[in-house]
């Protein structure tokens, strides 16, 4: 890769890179310090929106590296995916937000308190603490919400189509983002994990019929854990994935025949 000398082009890790003052204004304030986030190591999601934002913007993606016949292709590509890639880091930045996240202590006593025909949502919310004591406010708030779903169903086992279903329709960008996020294997095998421990195992239809994270029987319990040497590396991974899912969701062909 050729690096770029001119002021408005950071680099990182040897790769070109947008300045942080070029990012939304909840990731300057991030990189700054001045809102409220969980984050452990808030520089690197910040580098990691300073690469995503250049990508998108300047068409720095395989498709051009690897077909320079279609280079002159990259202005309207950048025109269309640096909105796209703006939406998407203007969205995880406020899901970072420490008061985006679900109350789980509040959740769990309000399904409690609805007595033993509960006693499926109160496993799912058990989930849900689970998965936040294993990753905390390093993944974003979606992640926790889209598991927790099932309690809010007509049913937990209910399935519904994320893309056509009216009731999901302000999430379903989010939430199918993060679903989709969970191709990086290490993240998916320990939210199964945890779910199995309940007696349950989460699934999603990737043809966007969606089957929104519905939930089903699970045949046994399994433990995994994430390696610890590799743990960072791939929660970068399940992040970066969740904003390319995100930022590409509109123009990902569908159609309601899958459902």
């Amino acid at each position: 890769m050729q690096l770029l000398e001119c002021p408005p082009v950071a680099v990182i890790a040897g790769e070109n890179a947008v300045h942080v003052s070029q990012l939304p204004s909840i990731w300057q304030d991030i990189a700054r310090g001045t809102t409220s986030v969980g984050l452990s190591q808030p520089q690197s999601y910040v580098e990691m929106a300073q690469l995503f934002l250049y990508k998108l913007k300047r068409g720095d993606v395989d498709l051009f590296s690897d077909r320079p016949q279609l280079a002159h292709l990259i202005p309207s590509f950048s025109q269309l995916f640096a909105q796209l890639a703006w939406e998407t880091l203007e969205f995880f930045g406020q899901d970072f937000l420490k008061h985006s996240y679900p109350n789980f202590a509040e959740i769990l006593r309000d399904v409690e308190s609805k007595g033993i025909d509960y006693a499926d949502e109160i496993k799912v919310a058990r989930i849900g603490i689970d998965l936040f004591n294993e990753f905390g406010y390093e993944l974003p708030a979606s992640f926790y919400h889209v598991h927790l779903a099932p309690i809010y169903r007509d049913h937990v086992f209910e399935e519904r189509a994320l893309r056509f279903d009216q009731r999901d329709i302000e999430h379903k960008r989010a939430w199918d983002a993060i679903l989709h996020a969970g191709k990086v294997f290490a993240i998916q095998m320990k939210v199964q994990s945890i779910a199995s421990k309940y007696g349950f195992t989460y699934q999603h239809g990737c043809g966007c019929n969606s089957h929104l994270s519905s939930i089903d029987v699970s045949r046994g319990a399994f433990e995994y854990e994430l390696s610890p040497d590799k743990r960072q590396r791939w929660i970068r991974s399940f992040i970066w994935t969740a904003w390319y899912e995100y930022a590409f969701f509109a123009i990902v062909p569908n159609t309601s025949y899958l459902v």
